[in-house]
């Protein structure tokens, strides 16, 4: 049945119908809460309803810059007709129009006086903190910037008067991957997301080329007078936000359900980014109806549903009216960028995992269908695959709407699948001719497989799943066992050590301290993995399985950690020194040992409400430590998920530092600190 399954889904499935839905969403400017992200959520309700998903709705919340959804502010409803930024002096020409290039326009600005709005143009260098606008007069003038458009925005027009904002640089810079250089003309996706309270302070802003903001510079290093001439025909109002669902219902078991998910929004075109995941749904349930409709395979035992959101700010207002729904939901997959032709867009199709703070069988389940898809969609040679798919497992970074469903408040598992990175990912070259139709139908395959196979599951799946699990969680210990020898090794022969006895020593008992947390981690969370299989189907038998999959891996841990301490020993003996069985507690890691956390609200934290009770002084900490720790974002968002009222902070840290290398307790302890003063956490 399984083998049938994938060879039904294989010749149903379509990555061309795909890409024309590709072609038909991606002609929407498709901003959240704006009429235009409407238009396209009809046009995707009415393709469900043909389709024959007859429960096809559009569900709306409202969106006027001040309700709250949990921890998050609902954006503003937005509506533009037209734009355009000239040059004036010291020549006159069209700079940008919006009809031709819609993304140059930052979205949720507001319509300029009908005569325009001419003004001086002053370089204000990134234009994110006030230190830019030190010695520069720029009331009533433009200002270009490099930062990112919300930034400025606060600086320039909420608190210097600017009249207007010019960025012309790409978001997510990547070096030797992804920068402004490698595609000067690419206008990036900027945006202002202004709330209620902002409203009488907003203005415009117009994103640029890097190529074209280089011209502005060059004729101001001239010591040239810049003056620019903008229109525009906008306005903000209460609007809504729209959230599109749907369902295949179940025959047996119709509460239970299986959802997939992708975010609609993104400006005209962002044909992957998400028109693509978008388009792949409809397809996807395009292909379950046609072969539920021709018999080739049964109705299913449980529910599937399919979403299409505006990026998490509509998946929290969707979670937040549909508190009781949350025990519904079984396992989801997050389609998120999923079209891009690997060559043209420098990517690889990534399996983002569900956080260790919800260890799940779903990881290593969908993975194998990845793998699974290069003998379905690639020949063989006989020097094996001719498969030139790229495609990789990585841990959870959240950034999308599957961190709503795993966030420790809800406890779903939903995995992501994501195309990254992406040479055009946010400007105006995300365009049509970047979508590969082998994508979507790989995708495809792997999604519809994974969703009907999950919708039908058994004890017997989920014993076959348990199995399954175990072994790669036995894999993972043992290469963490490895990584450990190694490390400890390495510190042997580290140049900074040399000659320094004392210092090795102690390195080498953190490096030992360090493993073993993190094998006892990686422990926890398989055998947690292993029996989550439990939510798909039990019996007795199958109970008894898991509890001896579970013994084998706690057996497997013990043995690595005797092995860590092994290798500690023999570094020690032949380096001829002597390592502390204990080492000194900083005052941080005292301070977090005292201290239980429990959260005290739901979803994701939206750091917004952080930069609100903190100040901007006090909030600018967070903004450095972002650039000395690119994933501290991610890191603070899993020590949340840990925080139930039974792990002390400390203990919460050493998760954290074993799912994303070392943590600085000191951070951890700022942050926690930060988040009792927002009332979001209390102390058991």
């Amino acid at each position: 049945m399984i083998m049938e399954l994938t060879r039904l889904v294989r010749d149903e499935l379509s990555g061309v119908v795909a890409k024309s839905f590709v072609e038909q969403i991606a002609r929407f400017h498709r901003i959240q809460a704006s009429t235009m992200f409407h238009e396209a959520a009809e046009y995707v309700k009415n393709e469900l309803l043909k389709i024959g998903l007859k429960d096809a709705t559009i569900e709306q919340f409202p969106a006027d810059g001040k309700t709250k959804y949990w921890t998050y502010t609902s954006p503003i409803g937005w509506t533009v007709k037209s734009a355009e930024l000239h040059l004036v002096e010291p020549e006159e020409k069209l700079i940008v129009r919006y009809e031709d290039v819609p993304q140059c326009l930052h979205t949720y600005s507001k319509a300029t006086p009908p005569e325009d709005v001419t003004a001086e143009l002053i370089d204000v260098g990134a234009g994110t903190k006030p230190k830019d606008y030190e010695g520069k007069d720029v009331k009533d003038k433009f200002v270009l910037a490099t930062g990112r458009a919300k930034l400025v925005h606060e600086q320039a027009v909420y608190k210097h008067g600017a009249a207007g904002v010019i960025t012309d640089t790409i978001t997510y810079e990547m070096p030797n991957v992804r920068e402004s250089l490698d595609i000067p003309d690419a206008h990036a996706y900027q945006s202002i997301w202004p709330t209620a309270e902002e409203l009488d302070k907003v203005t415009f802003g117009f994103s640029l080329s890097k190529r074209q903001g280089n011209q502005l510079r060059a004729l101001l290093k001239k010591g040239k007078t810049v003056k620019l001439k903008a229109k525009v025909d906008a306005q903000l109002f209460p609007g809504n936000e729209d959230v599109v669902t749907a369902t295949i219902q179940g025959k047996q078991k119709p509460n239970e359900e299986i959802f997939l998910i992708a975010h609609l929004c993104h400006p005209k075109p962002s044909a992957n980014d998400n028109a693509s995941g978008s388009s792949l749904l409809l397809e996807i349930a395009r292909t379950i109806m046609a072969l539920i409709n021709s018999g080739k395979i049964p109705p299913s035992t449980r529910t599937i549903r399919f979403f299409w959101v505006p990026e998490t700010l509509g998946t929290v207002a969707y979670l937040s009216h549909h508190e009781d729904t949350f025990n519904c939901f079984i396992a989801g997959i997050n389609l998120d960028m999923v079209g891009q032709n690997q060559e043209l867009c420098k990517s690889t199709l990534n399996l983002d995992r569900t956080p260790d703070s919800l260890p799940s069988y779903l990881n290593d389940y969908v993975f194998s269908l990845i793998e699974q898809s290069i003998k379905e969609f690639d020949m063989v040679t006989g020097f094996g695959s001719s498969s030139t798919f790229r495609y990789n497992t990585t841990a959870f970074s959240g950034g999308s709407d599957h961190a709503e469903f795993t966030n420790s408040t809800i406890g779903v598992p939903c995995v992501m699948l994501l195309q990254w990175p992406d040479l055009f990912y946010h400007t105006s070259m995300d365009t049509i001719d970047k979508v590969s139709e082998d994508s979507l139908k790989r995708i495809g395959w792997i999604t519809t497989v994974a969703a009907l196979k999950l919708a039908n599951a058994t004890a017997e799946t989920a014993f076959l799943l348990a199995h399954q699990t175990a072994s790669k969680g036995v894999t993972r210990i043992e290469d963490t066992g490895r990584e450990a020898a190694e490390e400890l090794l390495k510190k042997k022969e580290d140049p900074k050590l040399k000659d320094k006895p004392d210092e090795l020593a102690k390195e080498l008992a953190k490096t030992a301290l360090r493993y073993r947390n993190k094998i006892e981690h990686v422990m926890w969370r398989e055998q947690e993995a292993t029996r989550s299989v439990k939510r798909l189907g039990e019996s007795r038998e199958v109970n008894a399985f898991i509890k001896k999959l579970c013994e084998d891996i706690a057996s497997q841990g013990q043995q690595k950690i005797t092995r860590v301490e092994e290798v500690l020993d023999f570094v020690a003996k032949t380096s001829a020194i002597a390592v502390p069985t204990r080492l000194e507690e900083t005052e941080a890691e005292a301070e977090l040992r005292k201290r239980v956390p429990k959260r005290l609200f739901k979803g994701t934290l939206s750091f917004d409400i952080l930069k609100n009770v903190l100040g901007e002084k006090e909030y600018e900490w967070y903004q450095e430590i972002y650039e000395k720790d690119h994933q501290f974002g991610t890191k603070a968002e899993e020590f949340i998920n840990f925080m139930d009222g039974k792990r002390s902070a400390y203990d919460i840290v050493k998760a954290v530092s074993a799912e994303y290398g070392e943590t600085d307790p000191e951070h951890m302890l700022k942050f926690l600190r930060d988040l009792e003063k927002t009332k979001l956490l209390t102390f058991e």
